[in-house]
């Protein structure tokens, strides 16, 4: 069975925390429907849970459809687990219809055979919890360069380069890239992590290190290291990871400054916004005075695609009891 909906009927199904690694490409924003069939398949994996539906058409026709959904990190932590979903059980889909007809969907939510509805929108709170951290929670020490030195949320503030809603002040070189970009060639879905900015722009926990006199950012997402150099020593440790470029950092009041050069990462965003070998990064992450928020501003110069320098901006929060899950993203089960 297929059903195709309007925008409006279907609003809350939009899951754009889920629909990472140009999703913006592959499905309709504003196409939702519902699909009815057997799972044949399911591949519990990063970057998306995915599985196969056996699907009758309204013909009686026999069809095979992919549907997918978020990270399996995502789904988990909002309860959603593999054993809920198996082989050989009939559900119900809702959500963005694949593009040009393809017979795909990204699901924002699946009904089980017994009835139970399984909501895949994810948002933060939903995510990670309401609870913010206070300044107790903190400790008496609320020094910037020690309270920074911990796990941080995301909120919905992030520059959201996937979804297709940026206008960038784009060269006619780059405009003839974007034009040419084939959104399945995203790297993303070959499990080939993406480097800054795009990797900065996630909706998944950061966690602030100390390595001796320098700092080491982790990423959740695709396990990503960023090593960054606070010192005139010259540290090399950001060579084993060049998509995140070469970061020298220095404090000014409660912020960090970082630059970031030879940056080995040809993109800005999800969708082919390129990026040459001679960008710069300059960043800002600011720790409020409670400790308890941590701000981005990311200035990114790089005259060959990009007429004037554009801006990112990000939010993150500090919210108890959040940790940073492995992502080991997998292309087999």
């Amino acid at each position: 069975m297929i059903r195709f909906y309007s925008c409006l009927i279907l609003l809350f199904f939009v899951i754009n925390a889920n629909a990472h690694h140009a999703a913006t490409g592959i499905y309709e924003r504003d196409v939702f429907g519902e699909i009815k069939g057997e799972i044949i398949s399911v591949f519990w994996r990063n970057p998306h849970v995915r599985f196969v539906l056996r699907v009758n058409n309204e013909n009686g026709q026999e069809e095979t459809w992919e549907v997918e959904f978020g990270s399996v990190n995502t789904v988990e932590r909002i309860g959603v687990t593999r054993n809920m979903v198996s082989e050989g059980d009939e559900v119900s889909v809702y959500g963005r219809m694949g593009r040009q007809g393809s017979k795909a969907i990204f699901a924002g939510a699946i009904i089980l055979a017994d009835g139970e509805e399984l909501a895949l929108n994810a948002d933060i709170a939903r995510r990670y919890g309401t609870e913010r951290a206070t300044p107790r929670d903190l400790g008496a020490n609320l020094d910037p360069q020690v309270a920074l030195l911990k796990v941080w949320v995301p909120t919905d503030n992030r520059p959201r380069t996937g979804y297709g809603g940026t206008q960038y002040p784009l060269t006619e070189v780059a405009q003839e890239a974007v034009n040419a970009y084939d959104p399945s060639q995203d790297p993303a879905l070959r499990c080939i992590p993406p480097g800054i900015p795009t990797a900065m722009d996630n909706p998944y926990p950061i966690q602030f290190l100390a390595q001796g006199d320098n700092l080491i950012l982790l990423l959740e997402e695709w396990d990503g290291v960023r090593h960054i150099q606070m010192t005139e020593i010259e540290n090399n440790n950001w060579r084993a990871h060049p998509r995140m470029g070469h970061s020298i950092g220095r404090w000014e009041g409660n912020s960090l400054r970082i630059s970031t050069t030879q940056i080995g990462w040809g993109f800005i965003d999800d969708l082919g916004t390129p990026q040459s070998e001679n960008s710069v990064i300059e960043e800002r992450f600011t720790v409020s005075s409670d400790g308890t928020q941590l701000a981005w501003v990311a200035r990114i110069t790089d005259p060959l695609n990009f007429v004037e320098p554009i801006i990112m901006e990000a939010l993150w929060i500090a919210v108890p009891g959040n940790e940073l899950k492995p992502f080991n993203c997998s292309l087999s089960e």
